[in-house]
């Protein structure tokens, strides 16, 4: 049922992207106790470095940032 939406610059491996998407997947369900890891998916998109700011932060809404970046953050 969650959802987890990862950005990320381009040029990781597809091997490197699949083992962060698990490791994601499995904190979550870990930390929830509620959900188990088959109940989580996870998307990622590759945003190039010159858009990566804007993009990012017009994907969401400024109160929905929990923890913010030296790349993202409303400052």
């Amino acid at each position: 049922m969650p959802h987890i939406s990862v950005k990320l610059y381009p040029g990781k491996s597809e091997e490197m992207k699949e083992n962060l998407a698990k490791a994601v997947r499995k904190a979550l369900a870990e930390e929830s106790g509620v959900w188990s890891p088959d109940d989580i998916s996870v998307s990622m998109e590759e945003i190039a470095p010159d858009k990566f700011e804007a993009e990012t932060k017009a994907s969401f809404k400024k109160d929905e940032l929990l923890i913010d970046s030296k790349y993202i953050n409303f400052k």
